[in-house]
């Protein structure tokens, strides 16, 4: 056999993190399980340890995807359902003896392997060609992982509908696909060097060869999505020359007001606000600790980077008056916890405070957590707002004026109105699906929100970028 009997043991650690490990782990547990594929050896082992070849196989799904691609991703994992089935019966025993797996995290896999049905797009009319780019879209297995996962997803739901096409006349738009930081964390990009900037300016000098169609409307008619504020990360350029290149295309990004850039990075009449992306299992877990209104005992929380606790938040100043109101009764604020989720599915409001950038993620888990979003950011653009009602599912509170005056006026609010607080919630919880990516609800859905923003987009497309030349139709 290619593992003995005595180091199925040592993969037990894997049993319970094995969703969430980073590629170089995958990687590694990867080449235990291509020297038994190598040897012929799938059947006895699975015969020898069945449990132990699952855990390798969920280990190994999503560096399969990356490395190999997905037809050999889709093989190992019908492998896995069959070998899963077999196990079932031995389940409860298999988890005393450690082998108690959760494989509730799977239910994403088929639609991420293209799998499922093709859908509709919502009935749009819209076309959308993506651009094949095939090292610069690898794994969307891992790279629907962090808050750049929509950059993975959202190209690769549009390739799944009715709305992708490949065929450039038809196409209304030309979306530019790029795992931009799940690359940047995989090939460990660095920053400092613009890296990522490079090879932007290379797809950009290349555009005949990796962009053909740029040319036809100068690029006011292709995509491009920025997940991680806008397009500065880590206070340095992404893209330094983009009002060279790229002005003029539409943006998908979740942040408006960049640092550093400001509104001059985003142009409202073409470019759209998403949300940023939390993950399947988070969501599934916040979800987990969603109490009634009525059983909720905090008034707000927040647990984050501080000032105290973060050298970059350092002159963050709603942060730091966040902190001035930590003693008050009845609140939880303070740095990162193991038991984050509970507070918040406990709180009547969760904290949404402007940090290094105006954006935060902290806004999409609230929802999760049916806790009503405290937003104390005035440069946060919030995202679909043709078809969210911010105003009945959060409160916004100026920034400046973090203080005790807020405590009381949110306490009071808990206390003298529970039934228009409980209502409110209800909204929240309501709302949530417009920030889940795994979700795809005919009326809700963050895709079905682009594809809306779109269609608008495309009518108000401006005219004054006409081709470099024409001559005269026959006949005339």
């Amino acid at each position: 056999a290619v593992i003995p009997g005595s180091s199925w043991e040592s993969l037990k650690v894997l049993v319970k993190p094995w969703s969430d490990l980073t590629l170089e782990h995958t990687r590694v547990v990867r080449k235990i399980l291509w020297a038994i594929n190598h040897n012929d050896a799938l059947e006895e082992h699975a015969l020898d340890c069945g449990f132990g070849l699952a855990v390798v196989l969920l280990v190994s799904l999503r560096a399969i995807d990356y490395d190999d691609g997905r037809e050999q991703a889709k093989e190992a994992y019908f492998y896995l359902l069959a070998l899963l089935e077999r196990l079932e019966p031995y389940r409860s025993v298999a988890a005393e003896l450690g082998w108690g797996f959760n494989t509730t995290d799977l239910a994403i896999y088929p639609s991420l392997l293209g799998l499922d049905p093709p859908h509709h797009c919502y009935d749009t009319q819209l076309k959308i060609f993506v651009y094949d780019l095939p090292e610069k879209t690898r794994g969307v297995l891992h790279c629907q992982h962090g808050q750049w996962g929509l950059e993975a997803l959202i190209p690769f739901w549009l390739q799944q509908g009715s709305c992708s096409t490949t065929d450039p006349d038809e196409a209304d738009f030309f979306l530019v696909p790029w795992h931009t930081w799940c690359d940047r964390m995989v090939l460990r990009l660095n920053q400092t060097r613009r890296e990522i900037s490079k090879i932007y300016m290379d797809l950009m000098r290349r555009h005949e060869e990796f962009l053909p169609h740029w040319t036809r409307n100068g690029g006011r008619d292709h995509i491009f999505i920025f997940s991680d504020q806008g397009f500065i990360v880590n206070f340095t350029h992404t893209f330094p020359t983009w009002r060279d290149e790229i002005s003029h295309s539409v943006f998908l990004t979740t942040e408006a007001f960049t640092p550093g850039c400001g509104p001059s990075c985003f142009n409202p009449w073409k470019d759209i606000v998403i949300p940023g992306h939390l993950e399947w299992d988070r969501i599934r877990l916040i979800r987990q600790h969603n109490l009634p209104s009525s059983e909720r005992t905090l008034l707000f929380n927040f647990h984050g980077r501080l000032p105290v606790n973060h050298g970059y938040y350092e002159n963050v100043t709603v942060r730091r008056a966040l902190t001035e109101l930590a003693h008050l009764p009845n609140v939880s604020i303070g740095g990162f916890i193991e038991e984050y989720f509970e507070v918040m599915g406990k709180s009547h409001f969760c904290i949404v405070p402007e940090g290094t950038s105006s954006w935060t993620n902290h806004l999409y888990e609230s929802f999760f957590a049916g806790c009503i979003p405290l937003i104390v950011s005035d440069r946060f653009v919030l995202p679909f707002q043709d078809l969210i009602e911010w105003s009945q599912v959060s409160i916004r509170w100026p920034q400046n004026e973090v203080n005790a005056a807020m405590y009381l006026y949110i306490r009071d609010l808990v206390e003298s109105r529970p039934a228009d607080i409980a209502e409110m919630k209800k909204r929240v919880d309501a709302h949530a699906c417009w920030f889940d990516f795994y979700a795809f609800d005919e009326a809700c859905s963050p895709y079905v929100a682009v594809v809306r923003a779109l269609e608008k987009r495309k009518h108000a497309f401006p005219k004054y970028l006409h081709p470099e030349w024409w001559l005269p139709e026959s006949g005339v």
